[in-house]
């Protein structure tokens, strides 16, 4: 399955540029499974819930469905990043749309600094979607520093995390071959560019987008400072693979029962 890493540089507040940025970036590659930054549409450094409540985008609504299309015509899925609202209340969400019709919402768990001022703590927890004998779980940017969601993923089954990021830290790159090999499992890393200023604040976004195998091979890397995109191939049976030599299997030697405090 060919997986594509696209790398954006949004304009804060501009969701029809953003989305034509998107979309031409779809329609340029070919591929399985699209992967795309956290808050693809919208930008990221709101100055609070009122400010971003305009850009959040409900269920079904056209942006979202105009990416899930794109990505269908292809016969391909794609997981993105976007501000949603419902219920009255703001998430930090990614979106799994497959080409079947199936749509899964994920919620952040874990926000990061000024999020949690705009955004509500997400309340789906980790799901997996199997697509094409890929089984695909979804993260957001900040979860990756916690070993917790992309160990539950791989429990759950995945063979894929679909990482969908914002980073401004610069350690995930690095570390994400650590959460590919201590889990056997590929992890794709879509992260923006650019740079955000506003109310003295400056945020400047990473870049270098990345795919990691199982055994740690980094099948993909971006550049650090303008929009691009990667495609590779992932084999699902490599991930579930997780034996290590002729004695050892990742998950089967697992001992939950002394992973406890006190």
């Amino acid at each position: 399955m060919r997986v594509a890493l696209v790398q954006s540089s949004p304009v804060f507040g501009d969701i029809g540029a953003n989305l034509r940025q998107l979309l031409a970036a779809i329609a340029a590659n070919e591929a399985d499974l699209y992967v795309l930054p956290e808050l693809c549409l919208s930008g990221y450094d709101f100055d609070g819930p009122s400010q971003l409540a305009p850009f959040a985008q409900e269920a079904g609504a056209e942006p979202l469905e105009a990416l899930a299309r794109a990505a269908a015509e292809r016969g391909a899925g794609i997981a993105f990043g976007f501000a949603e609202s419902a219920g009255g209340k703001l998430y930090n969400s990614s979106c799994l749309a497959l080409p079947d019709g199936r749509r899964r919402v994920y919620r952040k768990t874990h926000l990061f600094a000024r999020e949690k001022l705009l955004f509500s703590p997400g309340d789906t927890g980790f799901f997996v979607e199997e697509f094409r004998g890929l089984r695909v779980g979804i993260a957001i940017c900040f979860d990756w520093i916690f070993p917790e969601s992309f160990r539950t993923l791989a429990l759950l089954g995945a063979d894929l995390v679909a990482h969908c990021a914002n980073l401004v830290l610069p350690y995930c790159q690095r570390v994400d071959y650590a959460r590919a090999v201590e889990n056997r499992i590929y992890v794709a890393t879509a992260n923006r560019v650019g740079i955000e200023e506003r109310a003295g604040r400056r945020l400047t976004f990473t870049g270098e987008s990345v795919l990691v195998a199982p055994d740690g091979e980094y099948l993909a890397r971006l550049p650090a400072g303008e929009p691009a995109v990667a495609v590779a191939r992932v084999h699902p049976a490599k991930a579930r693979d997780k034996g290590l030599g002729e004695l050892n299997d990742l998950f089967a030697d697992r001992r939950p029962e002394l992973y406890r405090l006190g």
